[in-house]
């Protein structure tokens, strides 16, 4: 069982959140203690009318209650109370909503934290840590198991976790592919672990997404989707070497690609799911559309019913109170058709007539109601009073209303937007979909960077070997590792993919090697206030070719009309 609770204020945003039937598959008011109004904003607007005579801030504590096992409604009830009284609220005015939301059923309970007698609001304090008792208590209580953050509460130890120490070319690995090293010795571990043979093993890493290679040093090597090459006994966990090298023995290394061969086998993969990628992205997209149509029409349908049932009460009302006036006014006339009330009216008027009457009777007449056409009078403006409240009331009912609406649209397009990023950031799915990674890299920096570490590593295994290249000088594998150091530099700085951003990366670039070549294009050179060629600065290059300054970063791009 998980409480979590906190004071605040904004009772119509709270009561408008706790009816949203959007985010909810159920709403259900259940009770409301203390107060005069039936509905959950007014009886928020109480709370908050009655804390306007203090001093107090956050006059609401809201608390919600998520067991892990489902509870019947007099347990619910049974749990509240306990929480109240542990937390000082007892006999306070409250009000109680469940909801049922993926299928499960959960609880909101809210409170006025003034006392009335005393017009003070309640302390809460350390309420943080008596909900963390209650859950405990609330839990055994009930038979429900305790998660791992109330076991290390009621404990008072932290769990130890096994974590593999990564190296720095890990943390390289792990920055370009996003999988961490304990992923992916999870993912090794478990194809081990479900294969019983060399042969089965190989498969299962396949399915996984990695390809079991010969090692040059070692006699086996894993190689991921990447193209990382990994040790086989380091991502092995629990396993000793001399057992996986008696399952491995059964297994022939010359039947297995070599590292070089396994890397290219990963780069035809990559190719292959980045041609999937755009495919299944164009689909994804037209079933997001699809889907957000479908949504908002649901949701119009389902307020306009709403709406529509607020519209017949509201034209029932107007009747009934039509029919009230004409009721009223029918009783009124016949009774002043008939004699008494003529003969009491013309009393009235001569008492009011003669002032000798009125000093003598005047104050009688009044409070015996000797003219019934004040009564009338009366019972006119009870009537009127009477209606104009219900009509207060409606309005506030079709505010509350909006209200709702107008949350529900919010969050229907928050969901919208969600499942398009969600849809836009999804891994595509590859021959091996048990692989964790990210998606295609697509950053023109980050390709060629790729290719200077791919090319970087190409030498380095070549110098290895002992000889270079044909035509290969030093200075050339200077200019090299000169390139690969600038690449990793370039990366300390955040990937840039807006496109005005990049286009201002190649201005800069471009300004760059002229400045360093010292070459002076014709195109690029203007007069000065003497006469002579000067060499125009970047920036006034890039006004011309249709770039404005920004108030925040950079250049953006200046559009036709501007």
């Amino acid at each position: 069982m998980i409480l979590k609770g906190s004071a605040r204020s904004g009772g119509s945003d709270l009561a408008t959140h706790l009816l949203n039937a959007y985010d909810n598959e159920q709403v259900e008011l259940a009770d409301i203690r203390g107060t005069i109004a039936d509905d959950l904003h007014g009886a928020f607007a109480e709370f908050e009318a009655v804390a306007s005579g203090t001093k107090a801030q956050k006059p609401l504590y809201s608390l919600s209650v998520n067991p892990s096992e489902p509870l019947t409604r007099e347990q619910y009830i049974e749990a509240v109370e306990a929480i109240e009284n542990k937390l000082g609220l007892t006999g306070q005015p409250r009000a109680i909503v469940f909801h049922i939301k993926d299928g499960r059923e959960h609880c909101h309970v809210v409170w006025s934290r003034i006392d009335g007698a005393e017009m003070k609001a309640i302390h809460m304090a350390h309420d943080r840590r008596k909900l963390c008792d209650m859950a405990v208590h609330l839990a055994e209580q009930y038979g429900h198991e305790l998660p791992e953050g109330l076991k290390a509460w009621k404990q008072r130890e932290q769990f130890k976790k096994d974590k593999l120490e990564a190296t720095l070319a890990e943390n390289a690995q792990q920055k370009k592919s996003g999988i961490t090293p304990e992923q992916r010795r999870e993912d090794i571990t478990a194809a081990y672990r479900e294969a019983d043979s060399a042969s089965a093993f190989r498969h299962a890493l396949e399915e996984r997404g990695y390809i079991l290679a010969r090692g040059d040093r070692r006699a086996f090597a894993v190689v991921d989707w990447f193209g990382d090459v990994h040790s086989l006994s380091r991502y092995l966990k629990d396993v000793p070497r001399k057992e996986m090298r008696a399952r491995m023995k059964s297994l022939d290394p010359l039947s297995l690609p070599s590292v070089e061969q396994a890397k290219e086998q990963a780069r035809a993969q990559q190719k292959a799911s980045a041609e999937r990628a755009r495919e299944q992205r164009a689909a994804q997209e037209d079933a997001v559309k699809r889907r957000s149509a479908e949504k908002r029409a649901a949701m119009e349908r389902v307020q306009s019913a709403r709406w529509l049932a607020l519209s017949q009460m509201e034209q029932a009302l107007f009747l009934t109170q039509q029919q009230e006036r004409m009721a009223l006014h029918a009783a009124q006339q016949t009774e002043a058709s008939g004699m008494v009330f003529r003969m009491r009216a013309k009393v009235a008027d001569l008492v009011a007539g003669t002032p000798a009457l009125q000093s003598v009777l005047g104050h009688i007449a009044g409070r015996a109601g000797l003219d019934p056409r004040e009564r009338h009078k009366l019972e006119n403006e009870a009537l009127d009073r009477r209606h104009e409240r219900e009509k207060i009331a409606l309005e506030g009912r079709k505010k509350a209303l909006d209200k709702i609406d107008r949350r529900e649209r919010m969050a229907l397009e928050r969901d919208l937007k969600r499942e398009a990023l969600a849809a836009r950031a999804a891994p595509v799915a590859r021959a091996a979909p048990q692989q964790r990674e990210k998606g295609t890299r697509t950053d023109p920096r980050l390709l060629q960077e790729d290719g200077l570490g791919a090319a970087f590593n190409d030498k380095a295994v070549e110098e290895a070997r002992g000889g270079r290249g044909d035509g290969e000088t030093e200075g050339e594998g200077r200019r090299l590792r000169d390139s690969w150091d600038q690449a990793q530099k370039q990366d300390k700085r955040p990937h840039r993919t807006d496109p005005r951003l990049l286009e201002d990366d190649a201005l800069r670039a471009e300004f760059d090697e002229a400045a360093q070549a010292r070459r002076h294009d014709s195109t690029d050179e203007g007069e000065g206030e003497d006469g002579r060629s000067r060499r125009k600065s970047w920036k006034q290059r890039a006004q011309e070719k249709g770039h404005r300054r920004g108030r925040g970063r950079g250049y953006g791009m200046k559009r036709d009309g501007d």
